[in-house]
């Protein structure tokens, strides 16, 4: 398990870097969302990424 919030620790440092405060707002959207089972909120933070990603 260490490793695993290790990795996820890094993947929202990383995220935060390149993408700021937005990105780590989508990254918690989809948390959040996967989590509690609710596909809008999930849906909403993807789509987030997705666009950040575009740019």
């Amino acid at each position: 398990m260490l490793v695993l919030s290790l990795c996820a620790y890094a993947f929202e440092e990383i995220v935060q870097w390149r993408f700021g405060a937005v990105g780590v707002i989508a990254i918690g959207l989809v948390t959040v969302g996967h989590k509690a089972r609710n596909a809008t909120c999930t849906a909403i933070g993807l789509t987030a990424l997705a666009l950040l990603l575009a740019q």
